[in-house]
């Protein structure tokens, strides 16, 4: 499945292309710039019975692809998922150890299927991630408050990349130290009702709300080190403490270090329930979207990802 309107995929059109040479008549590139052509493209893959799908796009086609793909299969077991890396981030591949450019990884999974050799794969459980009611989107990572700000930056900046988001994570890690402007605008705290498998946190006035079922949200930071604890689990994050705090924090949690209690609730769960005094910001996969007066994250069915080698857990 190719997005041609991904940042990357416009940048480098020819892609497409040579991933239809390297495909040969062993299987499809379809292209789907609307909802509606995924929806077509699907439903002729579920009707053919495919085992793997591929994704050429960055996090958030792979989010709206996955949206699409359950509600084509409807409750039947996914195809194995290759994410091909064809966006500007592409945090959820990074952080299941895939790498390499869409070309790069294709050839790998075409020669394994060449030779019979199995594919390694890491089962994922899906977020399935409802506001207000409305239908439900899927992905691997939901983040709610300052991040949600932080990636308004990130896409106003004009040019997304990594280099754009380090240098964006850095600005606002020095800001948090001076209690500079940037900081202010990231140090918005709402007052947000968390249940969590029906057990109420704490009152606290958030910086935000987040979960996973990947260890890493992005930049290399394994935010979610417990995702994998238990089969049909996710680990959810509700940060309580102060921009500087959590500045300062950055290099122990870019170690996949567990979180501390003075900044932040943490728990894995099946069942994550937010009810909101004032409208909220929350991106699922990198996707941003606003909520009204609630949002729900749940467990959604597992999807085998096809990767170069298990990825430490």
């Amino acid at each position: 499945m190719n997005n041609p309107r991904s940042r990357r995929n416009l940048r480098r059109p020819e892609v497409a292309a040579r991933l239809r040479q390297l495909l040969g008549d062993r299987g499809e590139v379809a292209d789907a710039a609307t909802p509606q052509e995924l929806a077509r493209a699907l439903e002729r893959f579920r009707k053919a019975g495919i085992s793997v799908l591929g994704v050429s796009g960055g996090d958030g086609t792979g989010h709206r692809v996955l949206t699409a793909l359950v509600e084509s299969w409807a409750g039947a077991p996914l195809p194995r998922l290759a994410l091909l890396r064809g966006g500007s981030m592409n945090t959820v591949a990074r952080a299941n150890g895939v790498r390499g450019s869409p070309e790069s990884v294709l050839a790998s999974l075409l020669v394994r299927e060449r030779t019979g050799i199995p594919h390694p794969t890491v089962e994922r459980e899906l977020l399935r991630v409802e506001a207000d009611g409305a239908a439900p989107g899927y992905g691997f990572l939901f983040v709610s408050g300052c991040a949600a700000t932080f990636l308004d930056a990130y896409y106003d900046s004009g040019h997304p990349s990594p280099w754009t988001a380090a240098w964006l994570l850095a600005r606002a890690a020095a800001s948090a130290l001076v209690g500079g402007p940037f900081a202010r605008r990231l140090a918005r705290r709402d007052p947000i009702r968390v249940v969590a498998d029906g057990e109420e946190w704490p009152g606290e006035a958030y910086l935000g709300v987040a979960a996973g079922t990947v260890p890493e949200l992005g930049l290399g930071f394994r935010t979610f080190g417990r995702c994998a604890e238990q089969p049909g689990f996710f680990h959810a994050v509700g940060v309580t403490g102060s921009p500087a705090a959590v500045a300062a924090a950055l290099p122990r949690l870019r170690l996949g270090k567990p979180w501390r209690r003075r900044l932040a609730f943490d728990a894995v769960v099946r069942d994550l329930e937010l009810e909101l005094p004032a409208p909220m910001r929350f991106t699922v996969d990198g996707d941003l979207y606003r909520a009204e007066r609630a949002v729900r994250v749940r467990t959604g069915p597992p999807v085998q990802i096809v990767v170069d080698r298990p990825p430490p857990r």
